[in-house]
């Protein structure tokens, strides 16, 4: 009984985050291509370049590569995920980023689904202003929720960058790393678990 309950404690208290390889190449470091071609797994736009030739404060935890795109076309740099979309969870899409080689810059975060015909149906778009930000950053990116109903149920959860939209010139060339897609519960469904959890501990 006692470790019943340490495990509804930590059930309650950290709930567990399902991002384990729901990106795949998301740290760009496996590519086909040569320096400054396509990004293994991602498209259908960007390239992808050595941290060594182009060293920018802050790159240290992120691996050997990076990539870069032409945010201020309708370039946009995406790809069709592992995980589908589920009743009551929240689907968070972020990267490290910086303005790469010029000053100003903005980088879009888009998460979308696949509208069965190829298409890219977008659920949310944030956009992060990131003038001059030459150290590399984390940030949050974009989130969605799901509701209990929703033409998304059970589709591919499609991320991106960059909108398909031609943008200001200040949009300039962003460069981004590390790339995450974590999937966590809505509270209420943690707190539905707890209930059922607490339940079959009554009954033992």
């Amino acid at each position: 009984m006692r470790s019943l309950m340490i495990s509804i404690v930590c059930l309650l208290a950290a709930p567990a985050l399902v991002s384990a390889q729901l990106l795949t190449n998301g740290d760009i470091e496996t590519n086909a291509t040569g320096q400054f071609g396509g990004i293994g797994n991602w498209g259908p736009n960007g390239g992808w370049a050595a941290h060594s030739g182009f060293v920018k404060p802050n790159n240290g935890s992120l691996g050997l590569n990076f990539g870069f795109m032409s945010a201020q076309t309708t370039e946009t740099v995406g790809q069709k995920s592992s995980a589908l979309f589920e009743t009551g969870k929240t689907y968070t899409f972020s990267s490290w980023a910086n303005t790469g080689g010029n000053p100003e810059g903005e980088i879009v975060y888009q998460i979308g689904y696949d509208d069965g015909a190829g298409a890219f149906v977008v659920l949310n778009t944030l956009p992060y202003n990131i003038d001059n930000q030459e150290s590399w950053t984390s940030l949050a990116g974009v989130a969605y929720s799901t509701s209990a109903a929703g033409p998304e149920i059970g589709k591919t959860v499609w991320v991106r960058l960059g909108d398909g939209v031609a943008g200001d010139p200040g949009r300039g060339d962003v460069w981004f790393d590390n790339l995450s897609l974590v999937v966590t519960p809505e509270p209420t469904s943690l707190v539905l678990l707890g209930l059922a959890a607490v339940g079959l501990l009554r009954r033992r």
